[in-house]
């Protein structure tokens, strides 16, 4: 009962200059095109919820039953995990960054778990993985930005 697909794409940027785009959710839509809006319920840290708005009719529903996801992981320069309960189940997104020659390797895993997962995989799962390309290039440019802006 367990769908789970792994993405990793090397970008040519540091992890610090990564983790400032990944560890402000409020900035997420600004990379991940499957988002509309995000907000945190407090301070970025392990337990802290929040909520992510995907885009179109999926986030007018999801706007008005989903529950919030939870931070799991949180290691700087490293890790973000989040879990988002979904209908009889539950998302596990887990974004991971290693230092590498030339960059950062970017890791996303995705599972879904349930006896819905199938629907879910229809609803969400699929263009979580299919846009990764996206993600990745958008990830690099504010990347980018950020360590011009810090040298």
């Amino acid at each position: 009962m367990t769908w789970t697909r792994t993405s990793r794409e090397i970008l040519p940027v540091p992890p610090s200059a990564l983790w400032a785009a990944l560890a402000d959710f409020t900035r997420w839509p600004d990379w991940d095109p499957d988002l509309t809006g995000a907000e945190l319920h407090g301070p970025a840290e392990v337990g802290s919820t929040g909520f992510l708005v995907p885009n179109g009719f999926r986030g007018r529903v999801h706007s008005r039953v989903a529950e919030p996801f939870t931070i799991t992981s949180l290691i700087q320069d490293r890790e973000i995990a989040l879990r988002q309960p979904i209908p009889f189940g539950v998302m596990d997104l887990v974004l991971e960054l290693t230092a590498v020659d030339g960059g950062t390797e970017f890791v996303q895993k995705v599972t879904l778990t349930g006896p819905l997962r199938a629907v879910m995989v229809a609803v969400i799962g699929g263009d979580v993985v299919k846009h990764f390309d996206v993600k990745c290039a958008r990830l690099t440019e504010l990347a980018a930005a950020q360590a011009d802006h810090d040298a």
